[in-house]
C-alpha cells in the first residue's frame, strides 16, 4: 500500500467517522447523562464492532456475512429496543446535586460496552461500508500483513479519536448545569438522543 492510498482512505474514514450517526448519537446521549467514561466504554464496543467488519471485508467474507438478512434485521431491531430503554431508563432516572458525579451508569463499562458493540452488529450499513470501500482502494489479496495491521490501527485511532471527541465536548456540558431541574432536562436530553440512535439504527438498510 502507497502512502497516498493510505492517507486517501484514512480522509475517506475521517469524513465518515466525523458524519454524526447512531453511534456518535449513543456515545454523545451517553456523555450528557453520565460522563465521558461510560461514553467511551460505548465508544469501544463501536471501534471494536468497525475492527470486526474491517476483517470480515480483509478476509472476503463481507459479501457473504451480509447474505445472512435475516440475523442482521434481528441485530438491528435488538440493538434498536436496547437504545430506547436506555432512553426510557434516562427519561425516569432521578437527578442527583452533583452533576459530574453522573447517575451511576458510568460504572458499568461492560454494558456500555456491549450496547456500543451490539449497536455495530445491527448497522449492516457499516458493514457494507467496509465492503465496498476497501476494494476501491486497494487489491485485498496483495494486502501483507503490515498493511492489515497497519489499516487497523488507522481505523481505531480515527473512529475512536474522533468519537472521544465528541463524547468530551458532549460531557463538557454537563459541568455548566448544578441543579436539579437543569440535571433533569440533562437527562432528558440525553434519553431523546437515545430515541434518535434508535431511529436511526431500526430505519437504515
Amino acid at each position: 500500500m502507497t502512502p497516498a492510498v493510505f492517507l486517501t482512505l484514512t480522509a475517506t474514514v475521517a469524513v465518515a467517522a466525523l458524519t454524526p450517526g447512531p453511534a456518535v448519537t449513543a456515545i454523545v446521549a451517553r456523555a450528557i447523562a453520565d460522563g465521558p467514561r461510560a461514553a467511551l466504554a460505548i465508544n469501544a464496543g463501536v471501534v471494536t464492532g468497525d475492527l470486526l467488519f474491517f476483517a470480515l471485508a480483509a478476509a472476503g467474507m463481507a459479501a457473504a456475512a451480509s447474505s445472512l438478512g435475516e440475523l442482521f434485521v434481528v441485530l438491528k431491531w435488538l440493538g434498536a429496543a436496547y437504545l430506547v430503554w436506555q432512553g426510557v431508563t434516562l427519561w425516569r432516572t432521578q437527578p442527583r446535586v452533583a452533576v459530574p458525579g453522573g447517575s451511576g451508569h458510568e460504572q458499568h463499562f461492560w454494558r456500555n460496552y456491549g450496547a456500543g458493540l451490539l449497536l455495530m452488529f445491527g448497522h449492516v450499513q457499516a458493514m457494507l461500508f467496509y465492503a465496498a470501500l476497501l476494494p476501491g482502494f486497494v487489491n485485498l489479496a496483495s494486502l501483507t500483513w503490515a498493511d492489515l495491521g497497519l489499516v487497523a490501527l488507522m481505523l481505531a485511532v480515527v473512529i475512536g479519536g474522533v468519537n472521544t471527541g465528541y463524547a468530551l465536548l458532549a460531557a463538557r456540558a454537563r459541568g455548566f448545569f448544578a441543579n436539579q431541574r437543569a440535571q433533569r432536562a440533562i437527562l432528558r436530553v440525553a434519553g431523546t438522543l437515545m430515541f434518535v440512535a434508535a431511529a436511526l439504527v431500526a430505519s437504515r438498510v
